[in-house]
């Protein structure tokens, strides 16, 4: 298996990690190149048991096996370490994390695939640990507000209350990534390895981290999508086991009331589908026609045998794929880019600092960049 970039490690530095060994750095680089114990052992002619004894701390690799695992996994001795940055200690051990990530599409996500998509939180964490270093980031500011299990009522307070927190005006919210990136949530974009997942987000100790989908980005999905993570990140506590159905369902409620406030979009539903009319309100408040109908029916606007007739409709003209109303280019996470810029740093510099392939840094900085070219006048 080639997972990218071959690595020529130094005797010296394998060495070091060996003698620094982090071993949830380990499991880290294995998932993040979607291997299992197993397929890593083939790679590296050992046992899968020995891997596991290296990732539960049970055993320390050797200098010569640190090699063979930054040989096989294309990632450099070095971060193999424990270090400065934050995924390479203890705190940031996979199974402490794994049930603290927010998706998406939950149910339809394996361990596997959820495993490899928190590996890029954890990146994006470590990026953000080090331009902090360099570059005064924007405090986080997301309020804690816990709400009861299934309580949907609740999860339209606590939209209205953000809004108010963060200064959001009255109509719709601008750029919602800029909003939350104003407010100390790290944005990113990254080819997610499940299709369903349009978004998954992680409430680090340091800083919350939002990734949402590179390929096949809609602007009324991400903004919902992101708006639905904040929702998770404002309601609900990191815990050891993965969100409940009720849970999702509150996150989904946040996202609607946070893009189309209950007071504010009422009067301007139809109780029937006018579709005329609800493109016309898709294009003032960039949501989908299919979360402006959810909405409609969430404030009993629509009768909910009108809004499944609707839905079917949407689903019979193939809406659910692609809709009508193209909302133009997606919104573009800045900050990383912005702290790279003002540091001064490259992709050279940060994969020294934090120890993570250039390669895959390069992988983010260029996934949530605006790829549309810049007109200069």
């Amino acid at each position: 298996m080639n997972c990218g970039a071959s690595f020529v490690t130094d005797d010296g530095t394998a060495a070091d990690a060996a003698r620094l060994f982090s071993p949830q750095r380990l499991r880290l680089a294995r998932e993040a190149r979607g291997l299992t114990q197993t397929g890593l052992s083939r790679l590296i002619g050992t046992s899968a048991a020995a891997v596991s004894q290296f990732e539960k701390a049970d055993a320390r690799p050797s200098a010569s096996t640190v090699a063979l695992l930054a040989q096989a996994l294309s990632f450099p001795a070095g971060f193999f370490a424990v270090g400065s940055s934050p995924s390479s200690r203890a705190d940031g051990d996979p199974d402490t994390l794994d049930g603290h990530g927010h998706f998406r599409s939950l149910r339809s996500v394996t361990a596997a695939q959820r495993r490899q998509a928190l590996s890029v939180t954890q990146l994006v964490r470590d990026m953000a640990d080090a331009l902090s270093r360099h570059v005064r980031l924007p405090d986080p500011a997301v309020p804690l507000l816990a709400a009861g299990a299934g309580d949907l009522a609740a999860a339209e307070e606590r939209a209205a209350t953000v809004r108010r927190a963060w200064g959001v005006p009255p109509g719709p919210v601008t750029d919602v990534i800029q909003v939350a990136e104003r407010h100390g949530i790290v944005t990113a974009r990254q080819r997610i390895p499940a299709p369903t997942i349009s978004g998954y987000s992680v409430p680090f100790p340091e800083r919350p981290v939002v990734i949402v989908g590179r390929d096949g980005a809609k602007r009324d999905r991400d903004r919902f999508s992101v708006s639905h993570e904040i929702g998770h990140l404002v309601m609900h506590e990191a815990g050891s086991s993965l969100a409940s159905k009720e849970t999702e369902a509150q996150a989904n409620r946040f996202a609607s009331a946070f893009l189309l406030p209950a007071d504010e979009i009422r009067d301007q539903l139809p109780p029937v589908p006018d579709w005329v009319q609800l493109l016309t309100l898709k294009q003032r408040w960039h949501v989908s026609l299919s979360a402006l109908l959810r909405r409609a029916s969430d404030l009993g606007v629509m009768s909910d045998q009108v809004y499944g007739q609707a839905m079917r409709t949407v689903g019979a003209r193939g809406w659910r794929i692609s809709e009508p109303g193209d909302l133009g280019a997606p919104e573009s996470p800045r900050v990383l880019a912005l702290a790279i810029e003002t540091a001064g740093a490259g992709t050279a510099s940060l994969a020294a600092e934090t120890g993570w392939p250039a390669t895959l840094i390069e992988e983010v900085v260029a996934a949530s960049a605006d790829s549309r070219p810049a007109l200069e006048i």
